[in-house]
């Protein structure tokens, strides 16, 4: 088999089950804090330093998902598992300083976690799992958007950078921002993140001090709490009412 369509045979498989191969990480971050817990910060400059480094890098993955999310038309791929979707080419907005502003946002978000850590090899290796597994979906999206939009997604791409943004090329969204739509697709990936975060302190505080009955980081701790309450409440919005439909989205 041609190595292009190795990779996008790759890339089909990882694109169904991205929600969960992302999951291998958790032995290597178990391996890492108990065979590398000399890379772990002090309690006190662990509490002041990784948390609020997590924290900031974590909101600016989830806002950068927030701004493409409010102005999303509809036809798009989402969290749909079963093949790409794209009925119309979205080069506005966020999509016009780079062409992945979603994976952008959820490698920081994902990156969040691991720098609350503290390991920095394993932060390391997390950056080099995430360049393959996230190339191979990135290539088989590409080839998709190429054979369905022709020319127009040619000129597009090559004047738009894949991953890291240029600013220099912004231009307005041609939709208005929707609320509804941005809570309907990003409550999820939300609660994920204080999820991970929360979960992150518990297991580096409790290895630590050797103890599973600890006193964890009131910040993160407050944050995991709100996080759960509201993903609950718009879950039970969303699943029961149509409060969030937006036509056209």
């Amino acid at each position: 088999m041609l190595l292009k369509n190795e990779m996008v045979k790759s890339g089909d498989i990882l694109f169904r089950y991205r929600s969960y191969i992302p999951l291998i990480m958790v032995p290597l971050i178990i391996f890492s804090l108990l065979d590398f817990g000399q890379n772990l910060f002090t309690q006190g400059k662990y509490n002041h330093t990784l948390v609020i480094t997590a924290l900031v890098v974590g909101c600016l993955g989830q806002w950068i998902r927030i701004l493409v999310a409010g102005y999303v038309p509809q036809g798009t791929s989402g969290r749909n598992v079963h093949g790409q979707v794209a009925h119309s080419l979205n080069t506005t907005g966020m999509y016009s300083l780079c062409r992945n502003p979603l994976y952008l946002g959820n490698f920081l978000m994902m990156l969040a976690p691991v720098i609350l850590l503290g390991n920095w090899l394993l932060l390391l290796l997390f950056c080099a799992l995430f360049w393959i597994y996230y190339e191979r979906i990135i290539y088989t999206e590409e080839r998709f958007l190429e054979e369905k939009f022709g020319e127009e997604y040619k000129k597009w791409a090559q004047k738009t950078p894949a991953f890291f943004p240029s600013f220099k090329m912004y231009k307005k969204s041609v939709l208005d921002f929707s609320l509804k739509t941005m809570l309907k697709r990003e409550y999820h990936s939300f609660f994920g993140l204080t999820t991970s975060l929360f979960f992150a302190n518990y297991l580096i505080v409790s290895i630590s001090q050797e103890s599973f009955k600890v006193t964890l980081n009131p910040i993160l701790s407050w944050v995991f709490i709100g996080s759960a309450v509201f993903y609950l409440i718009i879950r039970l919005i969303v699943k029961k009412t149509r409060y969030f439909h937006v036509e056209g989205r």
